[in-house]
C-alpha cells in the first residue's frame, strides 16, 4: 500500500490563511481591556467648592477643558498617574498665586500658573485668576505638549 501524501494548501490559500490570522490577532488586541486612563472628556470641568483635580498621564490631561470664575480662589491638584514627570502650565494668565507645592524638584516663578508632579505623586496650586479669557494649559517637559498634553482653560 502506498503512503498517503500530505495535503499542502496552495499558495493563494496559504496567503489567505495568513491574512485572516493577522486580522483576527488585530481584532483580538483591539477588543482587549486596557489599563490606560479613559480618553479625555469634551465637557469642561469646574471646581467644586473651589477645588479641582487635573490628572496627567502619557499623553494627556483629564479634564481637557476647565472653566474658572474670575476672582474666585481655586485649589488645583495635579495628580500624575503617568510613569514619568509631568507639569501643568498656563502662559499669559494674570494670577495671584497663593501657594505652589510641586513634587519632583519642580517650582514655578512668582505669579506664574505652574505646578509639577513626579510619577505617582501630586502637586498643589492655590491661586486666584485675575483676568478673564481663553488660555491653553500644557505640559512643558520635552515634547509632551506636541504628544497631546494640552487643554483649554477659560476664565469667566
Amino acid at each position: 500500500m502506498v503512503g498517503a501524501a500530505a495535503v499542502r494548501p496552495s499558495r493563494p490559500v496559504a496567503a489567505l490563511i495568513a491574512v485572516l490570522a493577522s486580522a483576527l490577532m488585530l481584532l483580538a488586541s483591539a477588543c482587549s481591556g486596557s489599563n490606560e486612563p479613559a480618553g479625555p472628556t469634551s465637557t469642561p470641568a469646574s471646581p467644586a467648592n473651589g477645588e479641582i483635580t487635573v490628572v496627567s498621564f502619557e499623553w494627556g490631561f483629564e479634564p481637557e477643558a476647565i472653566v474658572l470664575q474670575l476672582g474666585q480662589e481655586v485649589s488645583l491638584t495635579l495628580e500624575n498617574n503617568g510613569e514619568i514627570l509631568h507639569d501643568f502650565n498656563v502662559d499669559d494668565l494674570e494670577v495671584d498665586v497663593i501657594e505652589e507645592m510641586s513634587s519632583g524638584g519642580f517650582f514655578g516663578d512668582d505669579d506664574e500658573l505652574f505646578v509639577g508632579a513626579d510619577s505617582d505623586d501630586v502637586g498643589l496650586l492655590r491661586f486666584v485668576p485675575l483676568e478673564a479669557g481663553e488660555y491653553e494649559f500644557y505640559c512643558t517637559i520635552g515634547s509632551h505638549r506636541q504628544l497631546g498634553m494640552e487643554g483649554r482653560l477659560t476664565v469667566q
